[in-house]
């Protein structure tokens, strides 16, 4: 589970990786949207939570309790786009971002509702990409208040291990492995919806659970950071190792290790493979 400061330390380590980097103004940007979802997150109406009997039903189900694909959206993430739309840094925010920002603080109910469904499933649109940002960090605002308060007894942690998170099912962001256990260490996977971490075995594909043909690559002079890659599924997810590098932040580092996303992708192109990351928000 997460707790209250995710995206007090999220926005520190984005402004802690920023300077001099390539992608400075890009993670100064992010980090003011962080800083937005904290002051949403801080006045978020109460909302809805699933029931003793929802719970149960859909651990029954082999569900994660708060499946966007299955639990009702809750109006109170509108709530807390707004209060983003209205907080964020505008200086921090280039001409397209601000015109997103714009046309979704005039936009009707039902469009949000249009666009948050689409984002969810996948299916973002080119020309609502920009829009989708700020959307997408309200639903993570919401996800990560209910993961929060459900409790980890009614995650679904008795299934078998999957890089899908136990309190919604999404897709796994990173991997932080943690010294401890055998000299390989321990690897928690962190949601890219909700921010819930959970156990993952090392060497196993997060994407299909495949043990074989499993092979890392890393960036030169890097220590702390590299891609687990499957040739079953041709995916990769990347690796942060608390030991060698602290602190870490799954989104804010991701975001500023684009570079290894490139390296194997121009890998991948060599061998004829083509391995695809993780999804993230």
């Amino acid at each position: 589970m997460c707790s209250s400061d995710l995206f007090v330390r999220r926005a520190a380590r984005l402004r802690e990786l920023a300077p001099g980097h390539e992608l400075e103004a890009f993670l100064r940007m992010v980090a003011a949207l962080v800083d937005a979802q904290q002051d949403a997150l801080g006045g978020l109406p109460p909302g809805v939570l699933p029931g003793p009997a929802q719970l149960a039903k859909a651990k029954k189900a082999g569900r994660a309790p708060v499946d966007p694909a299955q639990w009702p959206r809750d109006p109170s993430w509108r709530a807390a786009l707004a209060r983003l739309l209205a907080s964020v840094d505008e200086a921090a925010l280039p001409e397209p971002a601000r015109q997103a920002r714009d046309a979704l603080a005039k936009a009707r109910s039902d469009d949000l509702e249009a666009i948050a469904d689409r984002f969810l499933s996948g299916e973002i649109l080119p020309a609502e990409a920009a829009r989708s940002v700020f959307v997408a960090a309200a639903l993570q605002v919401v996800w990560t208040r209910m993961a929060a308060l459900i409790d980890k007894g009614d995650l679904l942690g008795d299934r078998p291990e999957t890089g899908e998170c136990p309190a919604c099912g999404s897709p796994a962001l990173a991997g932080l492995v943690s010294p401890g256990g055998t000299k390989f260490g321990h690897r928690h996977l962190h949601c890219s919806l909700c921010a819930t971490s959970w156990r993952y075995v090392r060497s196993r594909c997060v994407h299909c659970g495949s043990t074989d043909k499993i092979s890392y690559r890393q960036l030169a002079g890097t220590t702390f950071l590299r891609a687990e890659c499957c040739e079953a599924c041709h995916g990769y997810s990347k690796e942060f190792f608390l030991e060698a590098a602290r602190p870490l932040e799954p989104l804010a580092d991701d975001l500023a290790s684009l570079g290894l996303d490139l390296l194997v992708g121009e890998r991948s192109e060599e061998h004829t493979s083509e391995l695809q990351p993780l999804a993230y928000l």
